[in-house]
């Protein structure tokens, strides 16, 4: 794996030259944890400003079609503004960067000098990653080829908050145990009113069952807390039947996780409502955002799409899915923009309209593919911008 990436780097420096800042190996190969059944290789190429996507993706395209079966996704690609401000709005990702990656390519100081990761950041961030992971808990909720995705991102969480490489033998109930025990721990280390009183109401069926929500098709149950005894006792199998008329997916969180969820990684899904209560206790009825908070998640899906999604689509499709990729990715545009409506009027946001229109459908597809990527930086760094205003 190591003379594939060193091919590559050589290969997107001989082409690039000047333009290309810094190239970062991150992920489970940087960590010398790497399951060529299971792992990607994670790079993250920083280019200058005005660098053009479409000689990037000349340069990539052959390179896609040679290693395409071990690389599995293009690199990330960042502008070196673009990058600057993503950091700050995925403080998580620029610790693992700083700390776990490998600078590949420029100047081994190029991330010196950054802020350290509020700790409460990183195991907000660890904690939603486990409860999503947690659905590979109950695999027959699932459609197979879910079901195996979700178990291998167990195991990538489990990988990397035990430090070792874990056997491909261990089950999703153990992994997630695992899982568990590291991150209880990181969040007792915390300062500040995380817990909660004892439930006055819990479950004969599950001891400890404090909560459960809906979110569109799964189900979320929040426990006062989740031990490996605790974990390796439930009958998933059976809990899973039980459940399978009300849901697509099951997941499980402990009360501190899910607060910490809320209001630090994920808190526009209590602006907009997104966990509708069925049963119990309500640990976030008093939950209530910053609005730093707040407007870093409005800008971290803007961000996202800029430098993680629409590159990995434009760099590794040919020229017949281009109008599929425009399509998709107008639409993710469209996503934004109804966020921001809603954010308006729940949060009293200020409106904010990109300088320039979308073209029309009669520009030609690299012009309308410019126009999607500064679209999204735009409103990426209106809302940036809006953090900073009201830090000040």
């Amino acid at each position: 794996m190591e003379k594939v990436v060193q091919t590559i780097v050589k290969k997107l420096a001989r082409k690039l030259g000047g333009q290309l800042e810094a190239v970062f190996l991150f992920g489970s190969l940087a960590q010398n944890q790497y399951l060529p059944e299971e792992s990607d290789i994670n790079l993250l190429a920083v280019v200058a400003d005005g660098t053009s996507i479409h000689a990037l993706r000349r340069l990539f395209l052959p390179i896609w079609d040679e290693y395409c079966t071990v690389l599995c996704h293009a690199p990330l690609i960042a502008q070196e503004s673009d990058f600057a401000r993503y950091l700050t709005l995925a403080p998580t990702f620029a610790h693992h960067l700083i700390h776990e990656g490998q600078i590949l390519f420029g100047p081994p100081d190029y991330l010196d000098g950054w802020p350290t990761t509020d700790p409460y950041d990183s195991s907000a961030r660890l904690a939603w990653e486990a409860s999503q992971a947690s659905i590979a808990l109950t695999p027959s909720l699932l459609e197979p080829d879910e079901a195996k995705e979700q178990l291998k991102h167990l195991r990538r969480l489990a990988r990397r908050l035990h430090g070792k490489p874990l056997g491909l033998e261990k089950t999703a109930v153990e992994l997630f145990a695992l899982v568990q025990y590291h991150l209880t721990n990181q969040i007792a280390a915390l300062t500040g009113p995380l817990s909660l009183p004892q439930p006055t109401t819990t479950s004969a069926l599950l001891p400890g069952l404090q909560a459960i929500y809906q979110q569109n098709d799964r189900m979320i149950m929040v426990f006062q807390k989740l031990t490996p005894h605790q974990i390796m006792a439930i009958k998933w199998p059976s809990l899973a039947k039980r459940v399978a008329d009300r849901c697509t997916g099951l997941q499980v969180v402990t009360t501190s996780q899910l607060r910490l969820i809320a209001e630090v990684e994920r808190p526009l899904d209590i602006v907009f409502k997104r966990y509708q209560h069925q049963w119990g206790e309500d640990p976030l009825a008093a939950i209530s955002p910053s609005k730093r908070q707040v407007l870093r998640q409005a800008a971290r899906l803007p961000a996202d799409v800029q430098i993680v999604q629409l590159p990995n689509a434009y760099l590794t499709q040919d020229d017949s899915k281009l109008h599929d990729i425009i399509h998709d990715y107008q639409n993710k545009l469209l996503n934004v923009q109804l966020e921001h409506e809603l954010l308006c009027r729940l949060q009293g946001i200020e409106r904010f309209v990109p300088p320039e229109p979308l073209p029309d459908r009669s520009a030609p597809s690299p012009i309308r593919i410019d126009a999607i990527f500064k679209q999204l930086g735009w409103w990426a760094g209106y809302y940036a911008d809006q953090m900073q205003n009201d830090e000040g």
